[in-house]
C-alpha cells in the first residue's frame, strides 16, 4: 500500500468521481483519515486502485482456469475434496493428478 506522504496527486493525471457512502462508513473514514494523516480522497483513491487491481487479477485467473478446463487440464472435484480432507490425517493422500494424467507445475499446464 502506498503511503500518502510519498504521493503527489498533482503529478498524475486524474479525474473526479462522486461516491455515495453510508453515513457510518463516512464517519469511520473520517476517523481513519485523522489517525493516518491521509486525506479521505487519498484513502478512497488508494482503496479503489487496490480493488481494481485485485479484480483484474481475479478475472485473469478465472480466464486461465476456464481455458485449462476447456483444454482438458483440471483436477476432478471429488479428488480435490478427498485430498484436502485428508490433510493432517494419518492417511494423507498424495496430490491429485490432472485428468490428462500428466504431471503439472506452476509454470506450465502439463509436462
Amino acid at each position: 500500500m502506498r503511503t500518502c506522504q510519498n504521493v503527489l496527486m498533482a503529478n498524475t493525471r486524474s479525474t473526479s468521481l462522486s461516491v455515495r457512502l453510508k453515513l457510518e462508513t463516512k464517519k469511520r473514514l473520517a476517523k481513519f483519515e485523522k489517525a493516518s494523516r491521509c486525506s479521505s480522497n487519498f484513502l478512497i483513491s488508494d482503496a479503489i486502485e487496490s480493488y481494481v487491481a485485485y479484480r483484474e487479477r481475479m478475472m485473469t485467473e478465472v480466464s486461465q482456469a476456464d481455458r485449462q478446463v476447456k483444454s482438458g487440464h483440471y483436477v476432478k472435484d471429488e479428488d480435490m475434496k478427498a485430498w484436502l480432507l485428508s490433510w493432517g490425517s494419518k492417511n494423507e493422500l498424495p496430490v491429485p493428478k490432472c485428468v490428462c494424467d500428466k504431471e503439472h507445475n506452476d509454470e506450465s499446464l502439463c509436462q
